[in-house]
């Protein structure tokens, strides 16, 4: 074979290795991380999976009855409840906390939203949606979720009604998947 039928065929071999590189990582990396699936207890004790609510944005709320900056979060929570529920809003309460003192919580503050309570196995969700680096338990601590499941936010410490509006707002304008 002549030099240069070598050398055309070893950049022709490098350039096909390359681009089948670059694309089994373009499509094997997801822009954002799919949300991890669970089952929990709501206050009535019925298993709630996360999965019951897909195709909605979510916003994973973990909080405690104990949590001062929790109670002043919630009454904006319900509120948003109520303001974007209609538009494809929905919001998920999982309190780190008993159950009995997760309903006395709900009751006082009039939640409007599913409530998922379970000390423990709560917690342990709470890691699995926890962005590395953050300290463990912090609360409260949201995720949001798109409609397609993906997670395109944690947000470590309370919201206030703006950070959250403009986290949503762009999530509740597409009624198609984010991908």
């Amino acid at each position: 074979m002549k030099r240069s039928t070598r050398v055309i065929a070893g950049i022709t071999l490098l350039a096909i290795v390359a681009a089948g590189a670059v694309g089994a990582y373009r499509f094997a990396a997801p822009a954002t991380p799919v949300r991890p699936a669970f089952t929990l207890p709501d206050l009535a004790g019925t298993p709630r999976a996360i999965g019951d609510f897909d195709g909605r944005v979510i916003v994973l709320n973990f909080w405690a009855s104990w949590c001062g900056p929790c109670r002043e979060e919630i009454p904006m929570l319900v509120a948003a409840q109520d303001k974007w529920g209609p538009r494809g809003l929905q919001i998920i309460g999982v309190a780190i906390d008993t159950r009995g003192a997760a309903t006395a919580f709900a009751d006082r503050y009039h939640i409007n939203y599913p409530v998922l309570a379970d000390a423990t196995e709560g917690a342990r969700v709470q890691d699995q949606y926890t962005r590395k680096g953050t300290p463990a338990g912090v609360l409260p601590y949201t995720a949001i979720i798109d409609r397609s499941g993906r997670i395109r936010a944690r947000i470590a410490g309370a919201l206030t009604d703006t950070q959250l509006a403009n986290r949503i707002k762009p999530l509740l304008e597409s009624t198609e998947p984010s991908n």
